[in-house]
């Protein structure tokens, strides 16, 4: 099966990229190889460490050109001004265009992303069609795009008594760009896409340069379609691409998903020119057990929050809080049931624990290893490469116990397949540790008083808690979070409203 895509996605064709340079003379950049290529990516296999492909390298003036073409398709395409109907018409068929590619596509997200085939085709695509389908055929029917205001008496700037009613009307902010990281690539940027598109917003597009080729396939897609040129256009390269997309003039509004260190550059990049910005950023998410909880159950999710999409997601639940009277038998189920993670080829459906993205991101794991151990936290489980997958990127799910909540294992995100284990003593506790972080994305609180998880997931700062989950699914409800894990929400009518603007239409009456 062919993987190599040597276009860009741009204004409705596929374009030769220009290159590094551009037209703010960018310095060629270095490709996934470590070797400097003026047009092309290569394209790593993480289970292998090989080059399997190349995608195209964009340049600064291909970003521009595709900015360009989002401005002229929103300000005088039809996009903008087309009936939700229609616009939910297109979603339908990109969804089918999508299912209608399902196994060329599970197969690239394994080869590109690393990630055991059930999870890349059960949470990466199956998730991007529910959502398409969802927005189309549920969301955008319902969503009010305007709400009369009843009259209302007041005071005029002539001092007159005058009565005023009117509209609010909610309209497309403009043009988007979509910046998109190499965790869930393709998803993140059909979850995106969903709802810019769903609000009238043109769009730009770009993926990691460790995964472009699932999202460039997403073109071909678009195209099959039937959306308007320049409404969805696909950049792929660096730091440059992103620099342009953030900092642009005819640019409206950016929807990033990555690092909280990334997102700060974002949010200043946006500054000069005031753009909106949604930024989904990383988390260092904290699960509480009580003592009456579900041992067991709290045991497959402790595990599960370290291997789930190869514990690359910023969602994870990584610092499990336990009540002291059972933190020992919790720590002694979770070692009884690491031993049946199958770590191994993504592409054998046995597989449960893939490789990380790239080395450089295995190194920078083992290191943060090393430095939990320095600080006196101890590794109950793995800690190193597992025997016999000496080509790829592969790490040991890895267990730390003896961690106090001020132990960088405790705060950092590793964004590998580490988790840590940490006693507390008494509800206000729990609360206080699962509070004492940067972030507050995710959490979760296991108990069998469902009184108490509630009271408890109330007093969390985080934008999601799970009663006795990991992570609740539910098409209706935010996502997004407190603190340094980002500014916005995504998911259903929030996720569209974010890419909307309200405008109040006043007339006076009587």
């Amino acid at each position: 099966m062919p993987y190599s895509i040597d276009k860009l996605f741009i204004n409705g064709r596929w374009v030769d990229s220009h290159g590094n340079g551009g037209r703010h003379g960018a310095a060629t950049a270095m490709n996934n190889a470590g070797t400097t290529n003026e047009a092309m990516l290569q394209v790593l296999d993480p289970a292998t460490g090989k080059t399997f492909a190349t995608a195209p390298s964009g340049s600064r003036l291909d970003a521009e050109s595709a900015v360009l073409a989002a401005r002229l398709a929103f300000d005088e395409g039809p996009w903008g001004r087309t009936t939700p109907r229609a616009r939910a018409a297109n979603l339908l068929r990109l969804a089918a265009a999508i299912e209608v590619r399902r196994e060329r596509l599970v197969d690239l997200i394994v080869r590109e992303g690393g990630f055991p085939i059930a999870f890349a085709d059960r949470v990466h695509v199956q998730t991007s069609i529910d959502t398409l389908r969802d927005v189309a055929e549920r969301i955008l029917p319902g969503f009010a795009f305007q709400h009369p205001l009843n009259p209302h008496f007041g005071t005029a700037m002539t001092g007159t008594t005058q009565a005023t009613q009117g509209v609010v009307a909610r309209e497309p902010i403009g043009v988007a760009s979509l910046i998109v990281p190499f965790n869930a690539p393709f998803a993140l940027a059909v979850h995106k896409l969903a709802w810019a598109l769903a609000a009238g917003c043109t769009t730009v597009v770009k993926p990691s340069p460790y995964t472009p080729l699932q999202v460039l396939l997403l073109g071909e897609m678009i195209d099959e379609a039937g959306f308007p040129p320049g409404v969805v256009n696909i950049v792929t390269g660096g730091d440059d691409v992103a620099i342009e997309l953030t900092t642009h003039p005819a640019v409206d509004i950016i929807s990033f998903t990555g690092s909280d260190a990334v997102g700060r550059k974002v949010m200043a990049q946006a500054s000069g020119t005031l753009k909106k910005t949604v930024l989904e950023l990383g988390g260092k998410s904290a699960n509480i057990v009580f003592a009456d909880a579900d041992l067991d159950r709290a045991a497959v999710e402790v595990i599960g929050n370290m291997i789930g999409n190869c514990g690359q997601g910023c969602l994870l639940l990584t610092r499990t809080l336990v009540e002291d009277a059972v933190h020992d038998e919790l720590v002694d189920k979770v070692l009884a049931l690491l031993p049946s993670v199958v770590i191994g080829s993504p592409a054998d459906p046995s597989s449960m624990l893939g490789p990380l993205i790239r080395d450089k991101e295995r190194l920078r794991v083992e290191h943060m290893i090393r430095q939990g151990e320095a600080e006196g936290a101890t590794v109950a489980w793995g800690g190193g490469r597992p025997t016999g997958l000496d080509e790829g990127f592969f790490l040991e799910p890895t267990l730390f116990v003896d961690v106090q909540n001020t132990m960088s294992v405790a705060r950092k995100e590793f964004f590998g397949p580490v988790g840590a284990i940490i006693p507390f003593h008494g509800e206000d506790e729990a609360v206080r540790f699962a509070n004492d972080s940067d972030f507050g994305l995710n959490s979760g609180v296991f108990t069998s008083d469902f009184g108490r998880a509630f009271a408890v997931a109330r007093r969390i700062r985080s934008g999601n808690v799970n009663i006795n989950s990991s992570f609740g699914v539910n098409p209706d409800a935010p996502f997004g979070g407190y603190k340094q894990s980002g500014l916005g929400r995504e998911g259903g009518s929030y996720g569209i409203a974010e890419f909307l603007e309200e405008k109040f239409i006043s007339w006076p009456v009587g």
